[in-house]
C-alpha cells in the first residue's frame, strides 16, 4: 500500500456547523416546477435596451417644452426603476432563507430586468436631452421650475433609500416582502400596457411593451410564490401585508396616479407643474394617462388583486384615491416604503 493511498484511509473529521442565515451550504431545491418554468421564460424575453429603435427618436421631432416634460417623465420614472439595488437585498436574502433555487434564479432576473428598464430612462433622456437633470443648465424659467419638480422626486426618493436601509436588516419574511412587490408589479403591468397602446411614437411603444412584459412576469412569480405561503401566514403578518399594500399603492403614486402627500414631501406649487409637463409628454406622443385613466385601470387592478387576497383572509385597504373607499384606513410613515420595488 502506497503513502497516497494510505492517506486517503484516514476519516475526516464533520466541519463545524454552518451558522445561519447564510448562503452556505449550496443546495438546488426545486418544489415548485411552475416556478422553474418561470425562470426559462425569463431567460428567453431577455432583450437588449441598445437594440430598440433610437435612431427614430429625433430631437428635431419636438419642440424644446416636448423634450424637457418627456425627459422628466423618464427622470421621474427612473425614480422608481432605481430597483436594482432592492431586488439585489431580496436575492440575498432567498439565498440567505434558503428559498428553492428557481426563487434565487428569478430574483436575479430582476435584477437585470430593473437595471435594463433604467437603462430604457436614460438612454431617452441623452436622446432628447443630454445629461438631464444631473448636469442641465436650465436656459429659461420653464426648464428652471421642471429641473426643481425632478429634484424634489429625487430628494424624496432619498427618503425612501434611507428607510430600505434603516430596514433592510429587518426579519421580514419571504412572503411580506412578494406582497409589497406584487402591489408595484400589478400597477406597472397594467399602466405600462396601457402607455403602449397610447403612444404615438415607435420607440415609446417598444419602451413600454418590454417592461410591460418583464412586469407581466415578475407579477407572476410573486403570485406562485404567494400562493404557496400565504395559508399559513399569522394574523399579525396579514396586517402587515395589509399596511405594505397601502404603501406601495402611496410611494408609486407619482408615476402611476398622482404623489400622495402620506409619504411624498413637496412643495406648493409642484403638483401643477407636474401636470402641466405630463400633459406636455401627453400630447407629445408619450402616451402618459390622464389621471381619469389612471384611477380607472388602476382600480380596476387592484380590485382583482382585493379579490385573490380575500380567500387568504388578507384586507385589502381603503384607497379612496382610485375610488375604493372600503377596507380599513391607514396611515402610512416614511419606514413603511422601505421594502417597495418597481
Amino acid at each position: 500500500m502506497n503513502l497516497e493511498h494510505s492517506n486517503m484511509e484516514k476519516k475526516l473529521i464533520n466541519p463545524p456547523s454552518i451558522e445561519q442565515p447564510n448562503v452556505f451550504p449550496v443546495e438546488w431545491e426545486v418544489d415548485t416546477p411552475e416556478l422553474q418554468d418561470l425562470y426559462e421564460r425569463a431567460k428567453k424575453e431577455q432583450w437588449n435596451a441598445t437594440n430598440l429603435a433610437w435612431s427614430s427618436l429625433d430631437p428635431r421631432d419636438f419642440d424644446e417644452k416636448e423634450k424637457i416634460a418627456i425627459s422628466y417623465w423618464f427622470s421621474v420614472l427612473a425614480t422608481f426603476e432605481r430597483a436594482t439595488p432592492v431586488f439585489a437585498k431580496a436575492l440575498i436574502k432567498a439565498y440567505e432563507t434558503h428559498a428553492e433555487q428557481p426563487v434565487k434564479f428569478l430574483f436575479a432576473s430582476l435584477v437585470i430586468d430593473e437595471a435594463r428598464h433604467e437603462e430604457c430612462c436614460m438612454k431617452c433622456v441623452n436622446q432628447l436631452c443630454p445629461f438631464w437633470p444631473w448636469k442641465w443648465k436650465p436656459r429659461n424659467s420653464f426648464e428652471e421650475e421642471a429641473l426643481k419638480a425632478v429634484n424634489w422626486i429625487y430628494y424624496n426618493g432619498s427618503r425612501y433609500w434611507r428607510a430600505f436601509v434603516k430596514a433592510a436588516d429587518e426579519k421580514y419574511s419571504l412572503p411580506i416582502l412578494f406582497t409589497s412587490f406584487m402591489m408595484a408589479e400589478t400597477g406597472a403591468t397594467t399602466i405600462f400596457k396601457s402607455m403602449a397602446e397610447r403612444a404615438k411614437h415607435e420607440t415609446f411603444r417598444e419602451i413600454f411593451l418590454n417592461i410591460h412584459r418583464d412586469e407581466a412576469r415578475h407579477l407572476a412569480f410573486t403570485w406562485y410564490m404567494l400562493k404557496k405561503k400565504l395559508p399559513t401566514i399569522s394574523e399579525e403578518e396579514k396586517k402587515l401585508i395589509t399596511k405594505q399594500l397601502r404603501a406601495g399603492f402611496v410611494f408609486l403614486s407619482p408615476i402611476l396616479l398622482e404623489p400622495i402627500s402620506e409619504f411624498w414631501k413637496l412643495p406648493e406649487g409642484f403638483l401643477d407643474w407636474h401636470r402641466n409637463l405630463e400633459e406636455i409628454a401627453r400630447d407629445a406622443g408619450l402616451g402618459v394617462l390622464t389621471l381619469e385613466e389612471k384611477k380607472k385601470i388602476w382600480g380596476n387592478a387592484v380590485r382583482t388583486v382585493a379579490a385573490r387576497l380575500k380567500q387568504y383572509g388578507i384586507e385589502v385597504p381603503a384607497m379612496p384615491e382610485i375610488g375604493i373607499y372600503t377596507g380599513q384606513e391607514i396611515q402610512i410613515k416614511e419606514e413603511d416604503v422601505a421594502l417597495i420595488g418597481l
